[in-house]
């Protein structure tokens, strides 16, 4: 995953993020629910705002709704922005839909599915669509975690995917069941 500082696009740094320690629980049919207020704003400056929320619900979605590891990481992250262990970076991630990208202030732990993902003080932690996961094997769940290199544009999951913007619904179902076995169990009870 790539970030896009906030500031380079958008002339300021930003006053939100996606998710904050106060925020109400999370609503799985909320298409905005993991994108940074940045880059809805440069999506609605661009008159672009209903070709990303197409792109949202069709490829980072499932059937309109968040899955439950997606919807607990959410709460992870509202935890953990209460306890102060991460902070927004002030950028975004660079595929649809635009998630904020926290910085750890210290070392900490994510808890999803059952799964435990351990991030160092220093490290970025994002939200990543199951289109990238299951594109990029080897991302084990809805967060990543490390460094990410800075890139200058956005882009959609149906640009950067295209192969998978020609399948069907049912082909979509099927690529979706091939994410690591605590996240395919939870998907398919939707």
């Amino acid at each position: 995953m790539y970030d896009i500082l906030t500031s380079s696009v958008n002339g300021h740094h930003p006053s939100r993020a996606d998710t904050t320690a106060a925020d109400p629980e999370p609503q799985p049919d909320n298409p905005w629910l993991f994108t940074d207020p940045a880059a809805r704003a440069i999506y609605a400056r661009q008159a672009r705002l209903d070709q990303l929320k197409h792109d949202i619900l069709t490829f980072v979605m499932y059937e309109g709704q968040w899955s439950p590891d997606e919807l607990q990481l959410k709460r992870e992250i509202r935890q953990l922005l209460w306890a102060n262990v991460l902070q927004p970076k002030g950028t975004f991630g660079y595929l649809s839909p635009h998630p904020t990208i926290y910085r750890a202030a210290s070392d900490g732990i994510l808890e999803i599915a059952g799964h435990k993902f351990h991030f160092e003080a220093g490290q970025d932690v994002v939200f990543e669509p199951w289109l990238a996961r299951v594109c990029y094997p080897g991302l084990p769940g809805p967060a990543r975690i490390g460094r990410l290199r800075s890139v200058a544009d956005v882009c959609l999951c149906c640009d950067a995917f295209p192969r998978v913007g020609a399948l069907c619904e049912r082909a979509l179902a099927i690529l979706r069941q091939t994410l690591p076995n605590g996240v395919t169990r939870q998907i398919a009870r939707y």
